[in-house]
């Protein structure tokens, strides 16, 4: 079952036992405490799920990042605190009804208050630390229903995507990766147990080395391939050199019928080279379900998007997504060589005539208005210091975003960098020798050697060992890895999300030894 199921599939079975609980009240009195001892389990099942931290369901308590959440932060506190408190509060109270000791020697009817119910209907003496077990109960049932109050508030404050589904809306994955990391031989990407084969239904040339690809998407596998704003599809494409998986932004928001990707050709791609001049209508393309972090966690907030070339792809998406899902004020600052290199050209000027009042944009082309620098781009950014900014592009232009932005004064919480595909080199400063790395796969370990500055997917590989591997940019998670002894340095991560680190998660392709002995778990 995926995370998404399981937390869906716990909160209706705590809806409905909430439910059941009140309706049998009054005359089903022995069925109603059953189900308040029923909902005492459920109870004490999701706090030790959150204490675990299992896969699958949001931690009770949110982020520190999302604590500081401008606008939020005492609500969110109030709610949050109050949540934890109910949950706490309800299970003392549902335990201290129970007379332990009467429960060992007398067994467990004695001990239920329905069981000791006399005609009247009045509850004896339940033997408990709390003695008026009318007054508890109503207690407690006040208390649960405070409980499902603060509940709903904070659904819709933190998990509004996943309250949304509840109520038969298409589900939509959490920042992180939704699909399990997949499993092959190095280089071939991932098992068919977790890849999907897709359509292409049409490719548009949108500028002379730039397509967008559009795919059908069949309603069966619609709940597989749901995706947000922002994120990205990794696909395989069967070059002369085998096949090579890559990772493309999505150009359409989710709502579209068919997803879109745009695809830039750049110099020695092979793989973008493929989609540009030999990808077909009517090809069958496997494809992973998508991920990615570049994503809009706030809805309603004001947008400061900024974008290079092809880097508009993921923010095009962004764009689209929230002008038409809320009321946001959006500035978008696209930088290009010249006029006939600026991808979606006619559907950015018809965005523009259609929110006058939420679309501030301005293209910059190089060849017309001279390259944009820090100073250049603080000025266009001025006065969106409260915005929520995503910045996506070449490596030079995104860092001079940056400083721009931080220049400004903005909180760097509210900056978000879309560094995709790009690596950085390994640093060994420090290190005097390589590390001793254990490897467990297929329930066998192997002992190899991993050189000072090597990416653990590199050491594997040059001892033969054949792990899982995908686009190894960080952006893919095929080659995701569980670190159990030692410590790693992770360069680039654009899948993981902050639990997953904590636990202990690593990406193979992107992570370094940063120990003198290492064990990791594919």
């Amino acid at each position: 079952m995926n995370p998404f199921s399981r937390f869906r599939l716990y909160h209706w079975l705590l809806a409905i036992a909430f439910g059941a609980a009140y309706l049998t009240g009054d005359d089903a009195e022995l069925a109603h405490v059953w189900l308040g001892y029923g909902l005492i389990v459920l109870l004490a099942a999701r706090l030790l799920l959150a204490i675990v931290r299992a896969r699958g369901f949001p931690a009770l308590l949110p982020s520190a990042s999302q604590w500081k959440k401008p606008g939020r932060a005492l609500a969110g506190k109030v709610l949050t605190l109050g949540l934890v408190l109910g949950f706490v509060s309800t299970l003392i109270i549902g335990v201290t009804m129970i007379d332990n000791r009467a429960a060992l020697s007398e067994g467990l009817s004695t001990v239920i208050p329905a069981a000791q119910a006399d005609d009247d209907g009045d509850y004896d003496d339940a033997g408990g630390l709390l003695k008026d077990a009318d007054e508890v109960h109503e207690w407690l049932a006040n208390a649960t229903l405070t409980l499902v109050g603060l509940h709903l508030g904070w659904l819709l404050l933190y998990r509004r995507r996943q309250a949304w589904a509840m109520f038969g809306g298409k589900p939509t994955p959490p920042a992180g990766p939704t699909a399990q990391p997949p499993a092959g031989p190095s280089g071939g990407g991932a098992a068919d147990g977790n890849t999907l084969t897709l359509r292409v239904a049409d490719i548009r040339r949108e500028t002379a080395d730039t397509v967008s690809i559009r795919f059908d998407l069949p309603d069966t596998l619609r709940a597989r391939f749901s995706y947000r704003a922002g994120q990205f599809l990794t696909l395989a494409a069967p070059t002369p050199q085998g096949t090579l998986w890559r990772c493309y932004s999505f150009s359409s928001a989710p709502d579209a019928t068919q997803p879109r990707i745009t695809v830039k050709r750049v110099a020695g791609g092979v793989v973008s080279g493929w989609l540009n001049s030999e990808l077909k209508t009517g090809d069958m393309l496997e494809v992973m379900p998508p991920a990615g972090r570049f994503v809009v966690e706030h809805a309603g907030c004001d947008l400061l998007l900024i974008a290079a070339g092809s880097g508009i792809t993921p923010v095009f998406s962004i764009l689209n997504e929230a002008l038409a899902a809320g009321r946001a004020r959006i500035r978008l600052i696209y930088a290009n060589r010249d006029a006939d290199s600026v991808i979606f050209a006619s559907e950015l000027a018809h965005l523009q005539q259609a929110y006058p009042q939420r679309l501030s944009l301005h293209l910059h082309l190089d060849g017309r208005d001279g390259y944009l620098n820090t100073s250049t781009l603080a000025n266009l950014a001025k006065g969106w210091q409260q915005a929520e900014a995503f910045i996506c592009g070449p490596a030079p232009f995104m860092q001079a975003a940056e400083c721009a932005l931080h220049d400004l004064g903005m909180e760097a919480s509210r900056i978000h960098v879309e560094r995709f595909g790009q690596t950085t080199t390994g640093s060994t400063k420090g290190k005097a020798s390589g590390t001793t790395l254990h490897v467990e796969t297929g329930g066998r370990e192997h002992r190899l050697e991993t050189g000072v500055g090597e990416r653990l997917l590199d050491s594997m590989e040059r001892a033969g060992l054949k792990p899982p591997s995908g686009c190894r940019a960080g952006a893919c998670g095929a080659c995701k890895c569980k670190v159990t002894e030692g410590k790693v340095k992770l360069h680039d991560n654009l899948v993981l999300s902050d639990a997953e680190l904590a636990e202990g998660w690593a990406l193979a392709c992107q992570a370094e030894a940063d120990s003198s002995t290492l064990k990791i778990r594919l």
